[in-house]
């Protein structure tokens, strides 16, 4: 700050002296020419007063004829320093003359004074030839005009100095004071800059007075920052202990689906540990996390190109490790929104681990479509998933078989032995036919001793539907431990429709199934059969 002031010192004291300068030269050169031409202007006038003061003795001397008078004159001519040469001549032929020190050169000028009669004005009696001492007379001008010009540039410096003087100490050092001043004054410092001396009521004093204003100003914007920011730290440090120590899981996802922030909870989540490695999780995929990527990968896409700051919620199941129990959580998905950059939001996630919740629902779910004895499809919950392989056999092209097993001698198995050694039969048949079969397949208790079977299979192989029969059956006739080393043996009587050979409706494909499978209880049981159309009459009668 005292470089800077002393560079607008500097500048200021500049300034002055150029514009004095700069004046000076203008001036002299003006002063110069003017005076130089008034000099000049002088003597001519000099020449015309001399030649008056002797015009009178002159024109005696020409009107007599009198060359010693004319002489005379000539001669006080000669003494005077402006006139190097003058000459007398009379209308009679009277001449004399006189010529000085110096030579004429062919460029002098000559001027012409008429000489009149002493006694008529109108009568003339000669002329008087006069030259001018050009180089005396030049000589006197400039030594005139530098005197001259020297005092104006005396005086433009001294007005230049007391200029100086007076601004520096007006102006330049009120400024300096108050810039010095105002560099050691820091922000949120109580002392202010103090008006200089008879600068209370002009420019300065306004200007100190603005700039302690400003400072007052300054000092209340930090007081309110300062409080503003403690505020902000405070409010700050609460959000951080709820977003650490929040059960919930939170994060925030960009763009790329890339998990750029989580809180501990939602680390122990994903991690299925409680050992938190940040590292780990920073900008990684979050669908990757998840047991279907896909199915939240497309959740988040739809979320995406949904207007405004909705909220949107799904149950999903997380990637467990090996040997691991399956967790679920609950996804709520909110956009953090940059009005000025769309493309840098973020979606916020907050999850919940509901596996407790899910395992609930599962159970609740798994019991309603369960029979509690076989765990096999109960006869709802088996005829729902019977309609939808039915209709995935029908697009990709291939047979239905729809089996209908009905135990035979399991009364006889509960009469003798009690219901409990009937439950074990049933659990152990279901567990021999369950085998057979794939997860996509459909094995169902439809009721007391009664199993519905659905299966699809590769139209080309024909033996398919009878071979599994046969297998069925073989493997329902084998005994049965029943406890106290006893054993139970029952049999299995088959009915069988196909479609779409028989039907293409799953009701109708039922039905024809137990018709087939009452013509086999009714012609000796134990054994299989396909539904034939004699089964309907059959089924009449019964």
């Amino acid at each position: 700050m005292m470089i800077l002031n002393k560079r607008i010192h500097i500048r200021v004291a500049t300034g002055v002296a150029t514009g004095a300068f700069l004046f000076s030269i203008f001036a002299s050169i003006t002063w110069f020419y003017i005076s130089y031409h008034q000099e000049v202007d002088r003597s001519r006038s000099q020449i015309k007063q001399v030649i008056t003061t002797i015009e009178q003795t002159a024109s005696i001397a020409m009107y007599l004829g009198n060359k010693e008078l004319a002489e005379e004159v000539l001669r006080g001519l000669e003494a005077n320093d402006i006139i190097s040469a003058a000459r007398l001549t009379s209308q009679d032929g009277l001449s004399a003359s006189f010529s000085g020190n110096s030579e004429l050169d062919q460029t002098d000028t000559a001027i012409i004074f008429p000489i009149v009669s002493p006694f008529d004005k109108n009568e003339f009696v000669g002329d008087l030839l006069v030259y001018p001492n050009q180089r005396y007379i030049e000589n006197n001008a400039i030594s005139l005009a530098k005197i001259q010009v020297i005092v104006l540039v005396f005086y433009s410096v001294i007005i230049a100095l007391l200029t100086l003087i007076i601004v520096n100490r007006i102006l330049t050092e009120p400024m300096k004071n108050i810039a010095n001043r105002f560099h050691i004054i820091t922000p949120g410092d109580t002392t202010r800059i103090e008006v200089p001396v008879g600068h209370k009521e002009n420019e300065i004093g306004a200007l100190v007075s603005d700039i302690n204003g400003l400072l007052d100003a300054v000092n209340n914007q930090i007081d309110n920052e300062r409080d503003l920011r403690s505020e902000t730290e405070n409010l700050s440090k609460k959000f951080r202990f709820i977003f650490e120590r929040a059960s919930a899981g939170i994060g925030l996802i960009d763009s790329g689906n890339q998990l750029i922030v989580a809180n501990p909870a939602l680390l122990r989540l994903l991690g299925q540990t409680f050992i938190v490695d940040t590292d780990r999780f920073s900008k990684t995929d979050f669908t990757g996390y998840f047991n279907d990527p896909a199915e939240i990968k497309e959740f988040i896409e739809e979320f995406w190109l949904k207007p405004g700051n909705q909220f949107s919620a799904m149950d999903i199941q997380l990637k467990h490790k090996v040997r691991a129990a399956d967790r679920w959580v609950h996804c709520l998905f909110s956009k953090v929104e940059d009005i000025n950059n769309p493309d840098d939001s973020l979606l916020e996630v907050v999850l919940y681990d509901i596996t407790e919740r899910a395992e609930r629902e599962q159970n609740i779910i798994y019991e309603a479509e369960h029979d509690p004895i076989t765990q096999l499809l109960n006869r709802r919950a088996g005829m729902a998933k019977l309609e939808v392989s039915l209709q995935d056999a029908e697009k990709k092209q291939r047979k239905f078989a729809v089996l209908m097993i009905d135990l035979d001698g399991f009364k006889h198995v509960n009469d003798t032995y009690g219901h409990d050694a009937g439950d074990k039969v049933i659990i152990e048949v279901a567990k021999r036919i369950k085998q057979f079969f794939r997860g996509s397949d459909v094995v169902a208790r439809w009721g007391g001793d009664e199993f519905l079977i659905g299966f699809s299979y590769n139209p080309n192989y024909e033996t398919a539907v009878s071979d599994i029969a046969s297998d069925l059956q073989f493997q329902v006739a084998l005994p049965v431990e029943i406890g106290h080393e006893q054993t139970a043996c029952v049999g299995s009587s088959i009915g069988i429709s196909v479609y779409p050979d028989n039907d293409e409706a799953i009701n109708a494909l039922i039905e024809q199934a137990d018709e087939a499978m009452y013509y086999v209880k009714n012609n000796g049981k134990n054994f299989y059969r396909f539904y034939q159309a004699e089964e309907a009459t059959a089924s009449a009668n019964r």
